[in-house]
This record gives structure tokens, C-alpha cells and sequence, in this order.
């Protein structure tokens, strides 16, 4: 475990060093990144004095900064590309991890996180339900496990257990002081702060941040760690992980609940326990973790106000941002307590309408349920806890829909396909329009909804909700 935190906080560091390096674009730059990346870890793991920590994350920033201008280049493209999925944000990505190395790592003193892992066949704004978790300590980048289970052994509570906006509980009510329901914002800092107050009335402890994943995240990592084996027997490899976890378990362990979610735990710590051998490759392990990356499937809050600032501007903060943009998203939200948001299927337009001042854009998403059938399935996955249905409707699965547009921008239209449902609301947060539609969608059926927004600033940017199947996104953007 301790190998593999390591790595994955300084993961884009090292990847980007190994294969500039490789491709003899800036090899002396690449190769003292390298090594000076290498000397942190040393110093962390001495507990070196704060002063030449901070001297050497200083140096390593102008390293970065000296690699920037040459990974950024037109000229270098095909060959960066070849590495880097989206250069732009793994660099600032990288830039900014940097400079909380030493205190993440607990350089000066033991620090706490809990690692949250989110089940996406029942969606939530950073992804899907809280499911399972485990509890780690980093002193000197050593990693010991406190805890871990499934949400079956925490306490929630009847009221959210810090002060939030109104407009948040304008939009969620008090569902959020509920483990499986904090995390209905897309907002990632919302729900780690929530699950941290929550945590502390629970066990007495302050956590030093909240890190989430998911089930999809670990079939990349299996791609590079090999299957694992279960006490059972069974094998858990990167082609079945999400299928056996989000789907399957609910038909193995359809009369036993608390036996499926104890299949969870098994399944995380299986895949831990691997890492902490360490028989891998770690640079390929660092370079699949660059798509879950991008697809917000890893998300890390840091309970220290310095270094949370410091990682806000990166995706890896799941940050809702309310500074000047012309960034769009679409979130699901369960609302029927089932699992068929497995077989949700998202396709999304955006498109200029006008770059006049300020400019017009529209956004097209196109919500499909998959499913074909109910046969098999358990009353765990198609029950509609809203509609007291506890052998589900038919395969229908009811979601809410919210569409999100720029900082201080407005909705001009909105529109919906199926006009015999509930008519839209609009709504904001953190200073972003939010078209708000509540549905209910048959198995194999689609639904179209179409929102125009006015304002915005600069290039139009999409942000991703990591739910089972990835997102079609085709942006058109005429105006930058």
C-alpha cells in the first residue's frame, strides 16, 4: 500500500519524466524531474526538515514549468499525445500535486484518510452511492489500514451536520445527512465534508481528507496488476470487475443484502492487498490511471484549507468551479432507490449558437435505458422505493436530470421530449444555471432534453460524470 500511494500521488510526475525521456524531446529536463521527484519521496520518508522540502517542490515546480512549454507545443503534439491523454490537464494537474506531496504523504505527521468507493448503478452527483469504504493512516508515506466495511455499519443523521448554503438545501433537503445521499452534489468538497462530520460523530476522529473511486477505476488498475483471487476462489480480473459488482452480485446475493456488500469489501481489499506487493509495473500502472483520472473517477479532498486551495484548480478536486467559465455537465441523480442506473446510456451535443456578447450555446443530452429486460433480475435492482414498488415498474427507472451551465450564465430554453412529464424547474449552485428535470423512463426508451444558455467565457469545456458507461460527448464550438 505503501508503494502504491506513493506512486499515485506523484503518478503524472513520473509518467510524463519517463516518456519525455523516451521520446528524447527534453531528456535532461525529463531525467532531473525524474530524480528530484524520486528525492522528495526520500526526504517524506525521513521526515527531512520542512524547509528543504518545500526548497526541492520549488525546484520541481520549475522543472514542470520548463517541460510545459515544450509538452504543450504543436510541434511535440503527435508524440505527447501519445502519452498524455489531455496534456493541459495532467500538467496542471502535476503542478499542483506537487506542492502537497510532503504534507498528503505525512512528512511531519501521521495523517488520516478515508477512501470512499462509489457504487454507479445508483448515481449520485460525483458519481454513484456511497458503497464501501476503508479507513487509511500515512506517516513517512507508510500506509497502515485502519477500517474498512460497507456502509451497512455507519451512522447517518435526520439533518446535514454542518452549515451549507441555502441554495444547497434549497435543491437537496436534508437527504444529503444520509452516508448514501452526501454526495448528491457534483460538488466533490460538499460531500467530503459531509462524510468527514459525519465520520468524526461516528468514531471521535478527525480525517485529514476523503479520496473516492470505483468499481471501473479498478478494472484499469487490474489491467496492469493482474486478476486477483477471492478466499472463495473466484477470480476478479479487469474484464469482469464492474459486471460482477455492479450487476451480478444483485442476482448471486439476491436474498442476502449484507452479503453482497461484504462481496464489495472483499472485492476492494483484494485489489489493495495486490497493490501493497507491488509485483507491477508501476509506470504503466500510472499511465491507465490517467483515463479514470480524466473521467473524475478519482476524486481527492483535503481537510487543510492551504492545501485544498492548492489542489482546487485540478480535476482530481471534483470542484464545481464558480469562477469565470463556459463549462457544462449533465448529472444524474437516482431518485427511485434501485440499481438500474447501471444501464443508463448518456449522449451529449454542445454546440455554439451565437458568439455574439453574451454568447449562446446549446447543450443536447440524450438520456437512453438500456434495458431490455427484467428477467432475473432481483427486486434489490428494479424496485421503486418512490413509488412503494417493491417488484419495480417495468423496468422504468426514475432519475433527475440536471443540466448545468457557465458561471452567471442563464437558461433562455428549456425543453424536454417527452412533454407528458413533470414540466422543468430552474434551479442554481455555486453560481451556475442548473436546468432541472425529473423523469421516468421506460426500459429500451430515450429522452431528449434540450437547454440554451446565454453567457459563458471561453473555450466550451464538458465535465464529465463517471457513471457505468462512459459519456459520448461531441462538442462544436464555433466561438474560441
Amino acid at each position: 500500500m505503501k508503494r502504491a500511494l506513493k506512486y499515485f500521488l506523484v503518478s503524472i510526475l513520473i509518467v510524463v519524466a519517463y516518456y519525455v525521456v523516451s521520446a528524447g524531446v527534453v531528456g535532461y529536463q525529463a531525467m532531473a524531474l525524474k530524480g528530484e521527484v524520486k528525492l522528495l519521496i526520500h526526504d517524506v520518508r525521513v521526515g527531512a526538515a520542512v524547509s528543504a522540502q518545500e526548497t526541492l517542490t520549488s525546484r520541481i515546480d520549475g522543472r514542470i514549468a520548463g517541460l510545459n512549454s515544450t509538452l504543450t507545443n504543436p510541434f511535440w503534439r503527435p508524440i505527447t499525445n501519445r502519452f498524455l491523454k489531455d496534456p493541459q490537464k495532467e500538467i496542471i494537474l502535476m503542478e499542483q500535486l506537487v506542492k502537497v506531496v510532503p504534507s498528503v504523504m505525512g512528512s511531519q505527521s501521521p495523517k488520516k484518510y478515508l477512501i470512499a468507493f462509489q457504487n454507479s448503478a445508483e448515481s449520485r452527483g460525483t458519481g454513484g452511492i456511497f458503497g464501501a469504504y476503508a479507513e487509511i493512516q500515512v506517516y513517512h508515506g507508510a500506509i497502515t489500514i485502519l477500517k474498512q466495511g460497507s456502509n451497512v455499519g455507519l451512522k447517518s443523521l435526520n439533518e446535514i451536520p454542518i452549515a451549507m448554503p441555502a441554495e444547497y438545501k434549497d435543491l437537496y433537503g436534508s437527504d444529503p445527512a444520509i452516508w448514501q445521499n452526501s454526495n448528491e452534489s457534483p460538488h466533490f468538497p460538499y460531500a467530503a465534508r459531509i462524510w468527514s462530520a459525519l465520520w468524526e460523530r461516528q468514531f471521535h476522529e478527525k480525517l485529514d481528507g476523503v479520496i473516492a473511486t470505483d468499481p471501473e477505476t479498478l478494472s484499469y488498475v487490474l489491467t496492469v496488476i493482474g486478476p486477483v483471487t477471492l478466499a472463495s476462489g473466484e477470480v476478479i480480473d479487469s474484464t469482469n470487475v464492474v459486471s460482477k459488482t455492479l450487476s451480478t452480485a444483485y442476482q448471486r446475493f439476491a436474498t442476502d443484502n449484507l452479503a453482497r456488500k461484504q462481496y464489495l469489501v472483499d472485492v476492494m481489499m483484494a485489489v489493495m492487498n495486490k497493490l501493497v506487493a507491488g509485483h507491477y509495473s508501476k509506470i504503466q500502472l500510472m499511465k491507465v490511471l490517467q483515463t479514470p483520472l480524466l473521467e473524475n473517477r478519482i476524486l481527492m479532498s483535503l481537510s487543510d484549507p492551504g492545501d485544498q486551495s492548492v489542489i482546487a484548480p485540478t480535476a482530481i478536486s471534483g470542484v464545481l468551479s464558480n469562477s469565470a467559465n463556459n463549462e457544462y455537465r449533465v448529472v444524474l441523480i437516482n431518485t427511485s432507490g434501485n440499481k438500474l442506473d447501471y444501464y443508463l446510456r448518456k449522449v451529449i451535443k454542445i454546440e455554439s449558437v451565437s458568439c455574439k456578447r453574451p454568447v449562446t450555446t446549446q447543450i443536447t443530452a440524450t438520456i437512453t435505458n438500456s434495458l431490455t429486460s427484467t428477467n432475473g433480475l432481483p427486486d434489490y435492482v428494479v424496485g421503486r422505493l418512490d413509488l412503494h414498488l417493491p417488484h419495480g415498474a417495468m423496468g422504468r427507472d426514475g432519475f433527475l436530470v440536471l443540466i448545468y451551465g457557465p458561471t452567471g450564465a442563464a437558461a433562455t430554453s428549456v425543453l424536454r421530449s417527452d412533454a407528458s412529464q413533470v414540466e422543468p424547474q430552474i434551479a442554481s449552485e455555486r453560481g451556475r444555471p442548473i436546468a432541472y428535470f425529473r423523469t421516468d423512463l421506460a426500459e429500451g426508451a430515450s429522452e431528449r432534453f434540450t437547454v440554451v444558455f446565454s453567457g459563458g467565457t471561453g473555450p466550451i469545456i464538458y465535465v464529465k460524470q463517471p457513471l457505468v458507461a462512459p459519456e459520448v460527448v461531441t462538442i462544436h464550438d464555433g466561438c474560441s
